[in-house]
């Protein structure tokens, strides 16, 4: 029966120290991004491997990495009335990026009619 006990013992100490791992390591990844993690979603959204690149490469010209693509995508999306598609087409012509210095959120807010 004590083996038991100490299985038991050792899978709640298991959870806690998994716990106290993962809780630092999500945090992370919803404050921060990368180029990979950008990639990704870029690709879902349709774009091919080498329009991703190029794009990741505007998003860090423009000191935009740590909003993120889909932050960008979406004000585009907004202020353009366009899908997310034809957004990432108009940014990757150069056009509709924020102004230096200017979050890609800011702006973003519609009114209701």
């Amino acid at each position: 029966m004590g083996n038991k006990r100490e299985k038991n013992d050792f899978d709640e100490s298991l959870r806690r120290l998994g716990g106290i791992l993962a809780s630092p390591s999500l945090v992370l990844s919803y404050e921060h991004t990368t180029p990979l993690m950008e990639r990704s979603w870029l690709r879902r959204l349709g774009l091919d491997k080498a329009q991703a690149d190029e794009f990741i490469d505007l998003l860090c010209q423009h000191g935009l990495l740590d909003e993120g693509a889909k932050s960008v995508i979406e004000t585009v999306c907004v202020q353009r009335r366009v899908t997310p598609g034809e957004a990432a087409a108009l940014l990757l012509k150069g056009e509709g990026w924020p102004e230096d210095g200017q979050s890609a959120g800011k702006g973003t807010d519609i009114e209701e009619k």
